[in-house]
């Protein structure tokens, strides 16, 4: 085997390993946002695709994240039977390696195979990619698409590029959205600087993106866009590596009026732009971003050719323990008290009740409860969101007895996201450990 292909074997290896040391060692999957497509997992599983009944109870909601992910998920649980949470925490490395795989296809086509090299060592170790990683999510899944659907857009295939938007369309919003405005970037300045027309190209890759997806897009427009806030400029270096953004620059010098510079333009341009915009979850574009950034690198890395194996290992090094202790602190959002607490509702609470929780609560108590409460995760796309966000808010504030009648509320939960309102529930306590309770009236 060429001394190359091996290299980045190794590299895959040391993806994996940077995720598998994190997301394996602990009890429970990392993440917040992990135990709601779990739980959803689990109801396609049972057959419930459309409906969402474990979230704003007691009626649910139509289901409003799109499909491929549960799907996947749910498929990987029938063959393995495998409990899910265990899948969640073991699945990532494997996915993870994958995406850094893809990503050396995509950089080795179109500039080269050393530049490729280096691009993935950096993006093994960037803080937001492993930030990622270590979580089992929609979006990682989605990394991978978005390099091969680049890859046969480079190589003018409209089929394979249509195929990815598609499924991406199918598995990750705001991925989609990163994906099609780089397109778009690309497909503009090609005309502008190269005086190369590929809208023919990118309109077919828009017709069929949106004939394979067509069937959750009609049924699923979402009924407000999630806001995030800005992200501070000076996190940047904290997310994408010091290391990473200061060769970035370096490789910024090196740039031309050619085709493989437009392209990192446009790629780097348009996820730079996102992560600024001001209109939906501007800070998650920024995992994006990285994998630009790390291209960009390299080619500062290459631009010091005499001295580079020497620096290319001290300034790794460097990047490798940025990111290890930026991921290294991660554990699980639910500790055992929550989970213990969580699961003691699962045979207490009569079918057909709401429980009263904190948002940020819901999915993971709606998980291991197999309760329904108020509210839950990723809520756009429910009707009732502003009404019932209300309601939650002014309900722990004063208790008032019609919103437990309202949603028919069985339990109310107290624990550390809803002790920030700092009014006990005036109820009967009926479940007590240290920092958590249920409260019944």
């Amino acid at each position: 085997m060429h001394p190359r292909r091996i290299t980045i074997v190794f590299i895959c290896l040391l993806a994996f390993t940077m995720v598998f040391q994190t997301s394996a060692k602990s009890d429970l999957p990392l993440s917040w946002d992990v135990w709601y497509h779990l739980r959803i997992s689990r109801q396609f599983v049972s057959g419930q695709f459309l409906w969402d009944a474990g979230s704003f109870g007691p009626e649910g909601r139509p289901h409003s994240y799109p499909p491929l992910f549960h799907g996947m998920t749910a498929f990987i649980y029938v063959v393995t039977r495998v409990n899910l949470d265990v899948l969640a925490r073991f699945l990532p490395p494997f996915i993870f390696a994958a995406v850094i795989y893809t990503f050396y296809l995509l950089v080795k086509e179109i500039f080269t195979e050393k530049i490729a090299l280096i691009s993935c060592l950096f993006a093994s170790v960037t803080p937001i990619i492993l930030d990622r990683g270590v979580s089992y999510t929609p979006e990682v899944l989605s990394f991978i698409f978005f390099h091969v659907g680049l890859l046969y857009f480079w190589k003018k295939n409209w089929i394979i590029t249509g195929v990815m938007g598609g499924l991406l369309v199918l598995t990750h919003g705001l991925s989609s959205a990163a994906f099609f405005s780089v397109l778009v970037f690309y497909t503009f300045f090609s005309s502008v600087v190269l005086k190369e027309n590929v809208w023919k190209l990118f309109i077919k890759v828009i017709i069929l993106s949106g004939v394979i997806s067509s069937f959750w897009i009609l049924q699923s427009v979402p009924q407000h866009v999630p806001y995030g806030g800005d992200e501070l400029l000076r996190l940047y270096p904290l997310k994408l590596g010091w290391i990473q953004l200061l060769c970035a620059f370096l490789g910024l010098t090196s740039l031309k009026e050619n085709k493989k510079s437009v392209f990192i333009v446009s790629y780097a341009g348009a996820l730079l732009l996102l992560t600024r915009n001001p209109v939906s979850l501007p800070y998650r574009f920024i995992e994006f971003l990285a994998f630009p950034v790390c291209i960009l690198a390299a080619q500062g890395i290459y631009t010091i050719k005499p001295k580079i194996h020497y620096a290319l290992i001290v300034l790794f090094l460097m990047s490798f323990a940025q990111g290890y202790w930026y991921t290294e602190k991660y554990t699980p959002v639910v500790t055992t008290e929550e989970k213990t607490a969580y699961t003691w509702l699962n045979t207490t609470s009569v079918e057909g009740y709401t429980i009263m929780t904190e948002w940020r609560t819901a999915p993971v108590l709606a998980f291991f409860s197999g309760k329904a409460p108020v509210k839950g995760a990723y809520q756009f796309g429910a009707p009732t969101l502003k009404e019932r966000t209300d309601d939650t808010y002014s309900f722990y504030e004063e208790y008032p007895d019609s919103i437990l009648f309202k949603y028919n509320i069985s339990f109310v939960y107290y624990g550390k996201e809803e002790q920030t309102h700092q009014h006990e529930p005036p109820y009967n306590k009926v479940y007590a450990t240290f920092k958590t309770g249920f409260y019944h009236r």
